[in-house]
């Protein structure tokens, strides 16, 4: 089987779904290849001529072509890394050349995104309009002919495009109107995280096929419906009718595997060091956060053991060698935490956790610091307590106040996540939030500031009065009316006057690196 990962999204590491199922498959003795053409695409079009016709190019354009092979090495070295103020330069630098060289076919293509002119990813006609139209795509030439290339060389019997993010949706929608003309013959899975939420919030109708574009769509972890659909587990059954429509196939049990990265270990992506992903678990263990997409789609929780994981992240450092680990788990939850606290894995690693009773303990926090943990990312949401009971998020101040200290006396960074206009929260409490974070500013490495979405399907979205907030039906969320009055204006307009020009957080948001944020922070914190 031939995985497919489309253009656009941040590129700094390789995606692990498709190196999990690839995995899985040769685990098995079976044939699997990966293909990442988000990593592919980029290389692919920072090495375009310049425009040589059309609109006059600006200073900036022009010296940002000129120096994106010096800004890749630079990224790709380390050089960027010595300062976020010559950082920021390069990726933005990059991000430039990224425009300037998408602009003459219409699109605006970036590191992190992709639009095309009038084309929604929210709305299935365009999607297929993507689809019908995949010789406009402006990554046609490139995955026309690696596809091909690919498919000469593993003869596969099935094909996967994996859609992780909404920036990916109309080149995965371009990729896929090509292979159903170019290879009816190979059946077309469609799966990765984007159209596991699509399936849960119920935005895909049992049997789905996108005017029989695809074969079947996988939601949610890919390794059991995969395996069914292949026929290897008779035990795990489809669930919904068999095709014309799309076979829409449910989690049952849980195979696993550890991630093979072989077939993308040639791509040079954009960090460092080569960077692993990898996760211990699916979903979230506390799934209670009245404000997260999780809650809202009822996602089960599955996860390995401590010793089968830490067997996986074994092999798979000694395959990979990474420099870095990126564990994508929701929360790394108290056990595996032990774990490598226990067992240190070698590389440097990062990734989500939850404030508890575990980071409040300074012996455990110096522990993990010794395993080779950088920073961790942790999500706040709210300074002020009656707001966090009311969203569920199960914290306590006094405990974050410790967890805080710990981390920042053991040298490990904190990555920290606020949520501003949630339904039970008002201006006197983003007061609070600002002054929290202020007094603490000494104790925090970075910031993600972001304004409340209320997930569509979510218990809350039940009981308030809402409105679409983007035109199409494949939206995730929607805008509301705030019970306090608290709309986005208003919170926009705090954010601006009142959060972020204070000295004490200002400091912390010019750290941020931009476009690739929680991808390469890890990268500004202190070796040990």
């Amino acid at each position: 089987m031939l995985f497919i990962y489309p253009p656009a999204s941040r590129s700094s590491e390789p995606p692990l779904g498709i190196a999990r199922l690839a995995g899985l498959l040769r685990s098995r003795g079976l044939r699997a290849g990966c293909l990442d053409l988000c990593q592919e695409g980029l290389d692919y079009l920072l090495a375009l001529p310049e425009p040589s016709s059309g609109a006059e190019l600006s200073a900036w354009e022009r010296g940002a072509l000129r120096r994106r092979g010096r800004n890749l090495e630079l990224l790709r070295g380390g050089g960027a890394f010595g300062s976020i103020d010559r950082y920021r330069r390069v990726v933005l630098d990059l991000n430039r050349a990224f425009k300037t060289l998408s602009a003459p076919a219409g699109v605006q293509a970036s590191l992190a995104d992709y639009r095309d002119g009038g084309l929604s990813p929210l709305r299935r006609e365009d999607l297929l309009e993507a689809a019908a139209r995949f010789e406009e795509n402006l990554f046609y030439p490139l995955f026309s002919r690696r596809i091909e290339e690919e498919i000469e060389r593993l003869r596969p019997a099935a094909l996967g495009l994996s859609l992780s993010f909404l920036s990916q949706a109309l080149c995965g929608f371009a990729i896929a109107g090509y292979l159903k003309e170019a290879h009816p013959e190979l059946p077309l899975m469609l799966g990765g995280s984007l159209v596991g939420s699509w399936a849960a919030q119920g935005v895909l109708p049992p049997g789905e096929s996108f005017g029989g574009l695809v074969d079947a769509i996988l939601p949610g972890r890919g390794e059991a419906p995969l395996l069914a659909r292949l026929g290897e587990l008779g035990s795990l059954a489809a669930e919904g009718p068999s095709r014309p429509g799309a076979s829409l196939l449910r989690l049952n049990r849980v195979p696993s595997a550890a991630p093979d990265f072989s077939d993308l270990a040639h791509l040079s992506y954009l960090a460092p060091v080569a960077v692993a992903p990898y996760n211990f678990s699916w979903g979230c263990p506390w799934r209670r956060c009245r404000f997260c997409p999780e809650t809202a789609e009822r996602s089960a929780y599955a996860a390995l053991s401590a010793d089968e994981a830490m067997r996986e992240l074994g092999e798979l450092v000694a395959r990979a060698e990474p420099g870095l680990l990126h564990f994508c788990d929701n929360e790394i939850a108290p056990l595996y935490l032990r774990s490598l606290a226990a067992s240190p894995p070698g590389p440097r690693w990062y990734g989500f956790a939850r404030f508890g009773p575990l980071l409040a303990e300074p012996g455990f926090c110096a522990a993990l610091a010794a395993s080779g943990c950088a920073l961790l990312q942790l999500g706040l949401e709210s300074g002020d307590q009656a707001v966090l009971d009311a969203m569920g998020k199960g914290t306590r101040l006094e405990e974050i106040d410790l967890a805080l200290e710990n981390l920042a006396e053991a040298g490990i960074a904190a990555y920290l996540y606020l949520l501003f206009g949630t339904p039970s929260e008002g201006r006197d409490a983003a007061l609070r939030t600002r002054d929290f974070v202020a007094s603490r500013a000494d104790r925090i490495g970075f910031l993600n500031v972001a304004v409340f979405n209320l997930p569509a399907r979510s218990e809350d979205a039940a009981r308030l009065e809402t409105r679409p907030f983007y035109e199409g039906e494949l939206g995730l969320y929607r805008d509301f009316r705030h019970p306090l009055g608290w709309d986005r204006t208003a919170i926009r307009s705090f954010l601006a006057r009142d959060f972020e020009s204070e000295p004490a957080i200002a400091a912390i948001l010019a750290r941020n690196p931009p476009v690739f944020t929680s991808s390469h922070a890890a990268f500004f914190t202190p070796l040990r």
